[in-house]
């Protein structure tokens, strides 16, 4: 039993010694090391070590059903810009990725020419100022990376994924005994009631819905019920807008009641939760705001350092549950927690998660927990859960998700003692479900995170029963992800809807007690929905594509010679006709030609000489002619009686085709037009004399 338990020692000691330990630089360098798995790691386990058993059930299987995705809207009309293979999330990341391309063809095609281009110095550039202009000379590899610089869309996005769409433009609320989802949807933001019905199945009730014009590219979306009221933020890229939602008459009403302009880019905002008057922003510079709506100013305002070097410009702000005087700024490195109460430049207390991680591992989403110390951190590789009672060691839980793209999107709910967790990346298909069991004040997670059935899936199984054929329903399926959020109905079930970046919203049911083969109903209804929406994309109007512009020339000159009227042309070109015209000639001279050897030719045939038609013949005469040989070859066919008596031959063919019995009747019409139409050549008789022999 000793040695028994050594080698389980030791093998504990060895499986803890490689998963503490970060992946090498080779590794990471020659594989895609986000496909590489992990094992759901807790600080503290709740079970002996020693017991195999108990630490086998610490990775069980999903405890539950994921039926397949079914949309929740009808479909929105795609825009111009979807249709030129540009998707909204990722367009600005792909003009910068475009740009960042020719910058490198440049500064390489320098390096090797390094020599015969020469140094340019900042100090050796000399400027002119002419007519208001302010120009100078320099070297055309490094005009050409100017004039790229100035096509960038927006210098502040730096990184590979569009960080603006952290935290989603989908959310729910539960205000007034019902569940109001709020999303945006062409151009429009929406509050539409939900009625759940039978099959796990939900219904938005359009009639009792409110909306409002959007104020520009929605980025984000929090609701918060404090009180009696219902506060909505919403925040865009360079102002935030505050939204308050009630009920009137039954009916959903939204009104919009202050707006917070910025020159620089918003990229995080909070409403406290304790009083709706104040809320945090905090923008590309990393400057934390704080302001009060009803005197529309900023009470303070503070730039946070930064003491290391970071990759870009993302943040996130969150008051802290139970101290509203604490706010929890996140950047790429750390979790800063700041005290309004005084100068906050400086936290008063960071986490650090940087040593649990990979090399190439930021945090990039963050999300509060249901223990007011704990809080949820994404990462491009893993799941985090620290805790800021361990400043030192404060990631308490660690789960790897193997997502391609970096996750930006966590919503998170409670169902009895556990607290279900679905993070998502930009990447369609991209979402994995987590579940975190709380006892008192600790967590354990016993199950493997799984990645939920996708839109996709509903897709592939419409198409293997003969629905849904439209070849760009697959393109429009796999757009970006743009928000997600969760929501239960009255049975306790759990819903996941997310919203792709063109505004379809599509849900699912994520926690099945009953296994879903047996119940065919669910699957049938969820194929149904998805063949109904198909439907309705195709009585849409088809988009207009783009144009795209292939070179550009100004035509003032040309308009302003076509409008002059005093202009009038000076000479006149003649035609050099320099063609040969010899080979025209006239009907009458074609028909003087005569042809010495056509009785000959046409003898070895047996066929004699025709008389031409004559071509001073007047067209009423040629259809006197054409009627009487038309009587003659009339009164020459047999009558009926004697069609009755004649013999039938031996060798007839009853079913013969069209193809094999040519018509000798418009053969001869045929002839008859090219008599009309077409000149007779004459021919002319030889005369030989016989020789005799001598």
């Amino acid at each position: 039993m000793a040695e028994k338990s050594d080698l389980i020692s030791k093998t504990f000691q060895r499986a803890e010694k490689h998963l503490q330990e970060r992946l090498r630089t080779g590794y990471l360098q020659k594989y895609d090391h986000h496909v590489v798995p992990g094992y759901n790691l807790n600080i503290s386990f709740a079970t002996d070590d020693q017991d195999l058993n108990n630490i086998k059930q610490l990775y069980q299987k999903y405890p539950y059903e994921c039926d397949l995705p079914k949309p929740l809207l009808p479909p929105v009309k795609l825009p111009r810009t979807v249709l030129h293979e540009e998707d909204p999330v990722l367009e600005s990341v792909t003009v910068k990725s475009y740009m960042k391309d020719d910058i490198n063809r440049i500064l390489d095609y320098y390096e090797k020419h390094k020599k015969d281009l020469g140094t340019v110095h900042k100090k050796g550039i000399k400027w002119s100022k002419n007519n208001d202009k302010v120009t100078t000379v320099l070297p055309k590899y490094a005009a050409e990376i100017a004039e790229l610089v100035e096509l960038d869309p927006d210098p502040y996005l730096k990184g590979n994924y569009n960080w603006y769409y952290t935290g989603g433009s989908l959310t729910n609320v539960t205000y007034g005994g019902q569940t109001i989802l709020i999303y945006p949807y062409v151009g429009e933001l929406v509050a539409s009631p939900l009625m759940p019905m039978e099959n796990a199945l939900w219904k938005p009730i359009l009639q009792k819905s409110d909306k409002l014009n959007l104020d520009g590219t929605l980025y984000e979306l929090r609701p918060y019920v404090i009180g009696d009221h219902c506060i909505i933020l919403g925040r865009y890229k360079n102002h935030c807008i505050l939204y308050k939602l009630f009920m009137c008459e039954n009916k959903v009403k939204l009104i919009e009641f202050s707006k917070q302009t910025s020159t620089l880019p918003y990229v995080s905002g909070e409403v406290c939760a304790f009083n709706q008057d104040y809320f945090s922003t905090v923008d590309v510079n990393r400057t934390v705001s704080l302001w009060n709506v009803n005197r529309k100013k900023c009470i303070t305002s503070h730039k946070i350092l930064n003491s290391k070097v970071l990759d870009d410009n993302w943040g996130s702000i969150k008051y802290q549950l139970l101290d509203p005087h604490v706010l929890i700024f996140t950047d790429r490195c750390c979790l800063h927690h700041l005290d309004t109460r005084m100068p906050f430049r400086l936290p008063s207390l960071s986490l650090c998660p940087k040593q649990y991680l990979e090399q190439c591992e930021n945090l990039s989403v963050e999300k509060d927990s249901r223990h007011s110390s704990c809080r949820y951190v994404g990462t491009n590789h893993n799941l985090l859960l620290c805790d800021n009672r361990f400043p030192k060691e404060c990631v308490r839980q660690k789960w790897t998700h193997q997502f391609r793209s970096i996750p930006l999107l966590l919503p998170t709910i409670n169902r009895n003692e556990e607290e279900i967790l679905v993070l998502s990346s930009s990447l369609a298909g991209e979402s994995s479900v987590i579940l975190n069991t709380w006892t008192y004040e600790s967590s354990h997670s016993y199950n493997l995170p799984i990645t939920l059935p996708s839109i996709m899936e509903t897709l592939n199984e419409a198409q293997l029963q003969g629905l849904c054929l439209d070849p760009y329903l697959k393109n429009r399926l796999e757009l970006c992800n743009a928000g997600s959020t969760l929501l239960t109905n009255q049975k306790g079930d759990v819903f996941f809807f997310i919203q792709t970046s063109i505004g379809d919203v599509f849900y699912q049911c994520i926690t099945h007690e009953d296994i879903l083969d047996k119940n065919f109903e669910i699957k049938e209804k969820t194929v149904s929905a998805l063949n109904a929406w198909e439907h309705a994309l195709m009585t849409q109007d088809d988009s207009i594509a783009p144009l795209s512009m292939s070179s550009k020339c100004n035509m003032k000159h040309v308009y302003k010679s076509f409008t002059n009227k005093q202009l009038q042309l000076d000479r006149h070109e003649e035609i050099d006709d320099t063609l040969d015209q010899n080979w025209r000639k006239s009907i009458e001279e074609l028909g003087s030609y005569e042809d010495i050897l056509a009785p000959e030719l046409l003898a070895v045939w047996g066929i004699s000489e025709q008389v031409s038609i004559s071509l001073s013949a007047t067209p009423h005469q040629k259809v006197l002619n054409w009627l009487e040989t038309t009587n003659d070859k009339a009164d020459s066919l047999p009558s009926q009686e004697d069609m009755e008596y004649m013999d039938t031959p031996v060798n007839t063919q009853e079913l013969i085709s069209v193809s094999q019995d040519p018509d000798k009747r418009n053969l001869n019409d045929n002839d008859n037009l090219e008599e009309l139409f077409l000149p007779r050549v004459k021919t002319k008789s030889i005369k030989r004399t016989k020789k005799t022999a001598k």
